[in-house]
């Protein structure tokens, strides 16, 4: 019988690398800081399968790419890289390492919210009904305040 294989979970992987990028320097001057962007991603390709749409440069890498301008880009770079759920995220070797948040499916849970709004007040007795309401009314007042306060703080400069 043959073996099955079973898939292996990778959470969070993290190396760190020196890539080359002197094989920029084979094309035109201008546009050679782009070709150190997509050679990193190649890079990245080649270790982790991970497709350029799922590839993400921070600030810091790209910021030192295009320091020199884009006709004297660097001949190689250390980066760090965090491996997370077929997403590769590219930092710099000494880079405060910051993961950027999952999106949140806002419009469903909003909606969700309401629904079991209606039905939390279906089944609410008088009481309940006249205590939510209050608190209702205490929020719309804290939110008056606070509008209050801003416009006379930019009305004061």
């Amino acid at each position: 019988m043959a073996k099955e294989k079973k898939a292996k979970k990778i959470e969070k992987v993290e190396k760190e690398f020196v890539i080359g990028l002197a094989q920029a320097y084979n094309i035109p001057r201008p546009r050679r800081a782009e070709k150190t962007i997509f050679l990193i991603k190649k890079f990245m390709f080649k270790h982790f399968r991970a497709t350029k749409e799922n590839v993400l440069i921070s600030n810091a890498v790209n910021e030192f790419l295009w320091k020199n301008g884009r006709e004297h880009t660097p001949r190689k770079i250390e980066v760090k890289v965090i491996f997370i759920e077929g997403k590769v995220n590219v930092f710099l070797k000494g880079e405060k390492t910051k993961l950027p948040k999952e999106e949140k499916k806002k419009e469903l849970t909003k909606i969700e919210k309401k629904i079991e709004e209606v039905k939390e007040k279906k089944n609410m007795t008088d009481t309940e009904k006249e205590a939510e309401a209050e608190k209702e009314k205490k929020k719309d007042e804290k939110k008056l305040a606070e509008k209050a306060a801003e416009k006379s703080a930019i009305k004061r400069g």
